[in-house]
Order: structure tokens, then sequence, then C-alpha cells
């Protein structure tokens, strides 16, 4: 007879995040040297820049961001499936947040909002808002239930996520008009956007830890510590 296996995983989240959002920046940051040295010094090769521009799909911020988006998914349905089992009023809005996150990380590979602008002259982002605020309003009594250091960092988070995805998205439309993406100032602005997607999905998921950690103490062990 096979006996059970017991497996037990420790790892420090903060040196999660820490690595998270070193590697965020330093992604942020190469996009912004090849730009300026493309636009300003010397015409570097697509395929150099294609690789690490924030804005293509196929491109090394773009599967970081979506795994990003990913790992956030699976700790909220991992979250979602503790509250099951101890019988919570809000799981389903923990699963709820798991399937938007989890449509986000595909999203960031697929590009289904990039889909929507080429089917109609309504930019993806005013259709954005709206589901945004509907969730936002759904969500209400679930932020509440939370506790308020909690829910303060979601709400942050979220605010910086929509700023730049739906904000600065909104702000460079007059670009795409102006048939001037392929610019100094355009491509100055993508890492502001996916910089604030990003940076705000890094503090969510830091949020979630935190959360993990404090209301689930006994069920998993994590390590605070730097």
């Amino acid at each position: 007879m096979t006996k059970p296996i017991s497996l037990n995983i420790t790892f420090s989240t903060a040196h999660l995040i820490r690595a998270l959002a070193i590697s965020c920046a330093s992604l942020l940051l190469i996009h912004i040297i090849l730009t300026v040295m493309h636009y300003r010094f010397i015409e570097l090769p697509w395929l150099l820049r294609e690789l690490f521009d924030v804005d293509e799909e196929e491109s090394i911020p773009t599967w970081f961001s979506s795994s990003l988006l990913l790992l956030t998914a699976v700790v909220l349905f991992l979250i979602a499936h503790l509250s099951e089992q101890s019988k919570e009023r809000y799981t389903l809005y923990w699963f709820g947040l798991g399937l938007g996150f989890a449509f986000m990380s595909a999203d960031e590979i697929a590009g289904f909002h990039e889909t929507l602008n080429s089917i109609t002259e309504t930019s993806w982002a005013v259709p954005g808002m709206i589901v945004v605020l509907l969730v936002g309003v759904l969500y209400l009594k679930f932020l509440s239930s939370l506790p308020a250091p909690i829910a303060v960092r979601f709400m942050m988070s979220g605010a910086i996520f929509v700023g730049g995805a739906i904000g600065v998205e909104l702000a460079t439309e007059p670009y795409l008009y102006e048939d001037a993406l392929d610019t100094l100032g355009y491509n100055l602005w993508t890492p502001v956007e996916e910089g604030m997607e990003m940076g705000g999905v890094i503090l969510f998921l830091a949020s979630l830890f935190d959360y993990l950690k404090t209301h689930y103490p006994l069920q998993l062990h994590f390590s605070p510590k730097a």
C-alpha cells in the first residue's frame, strides 16, 4: 500500500514580490533605453525592439505581464478554495476575481481587446470602463467585508491598474488618430501604461499574500520576512 505523501512548501512572499517588482522595472527600463536609442541615436533592428517592446504581444514584457496575471488568478482561486472550505460568505466573489484575472492573462497574449478595436470604431476602453464600474458596484459589499488595510490596498491597486489600462489608453488615442504610433512620444507612453498595469497587479498580489497570512494562518505557511 502506497503511503500518502505530505508536501510542505515554505517560501518568502516578500522575496517573490521584490523579484517581480525588480523584473517589472528592468523590463520597462530596457524598453525605454532601446526606444530612446532608436529614435534619437541609431536605428535598431525591429526584432530586437519587438523582443523588449512592452506594447507588442510577442515580447518578453507581455509574457511577464501575462504570467503575473495568471499567478494572481491562481492565488485568487486558492483563496476561493480556502473560503469554500471555511464556509465563508464571499467565496463566489473570490472565484469571480480569479476568473477575471485568468481572462486578462489570456487577453495579454491573445489580444481580445485589440480585436474589439478592429471591428468597431469605439475604443475598447469605453466598454472597459463600463465593466469596471459595474464590477466596482457589485463588489462594494465584498470590499466592506475585508480588513480595512487590505480593502484600501485592493482599491489602490485597482485604481493604478485601471489608470494605466484605460486612463493612459484614452490619453494616447490622438497618436492613433494622427498615425503617430511609430514615434518617440507614443513609445514612451506605453511603458507608463504597462508599468501602471503591472505595478497595480504586483501591489494587489502582495495584498493577497498578506490576506492569506492573516486570514488562513493554519492552512498555509508563508514566510513574511524579507
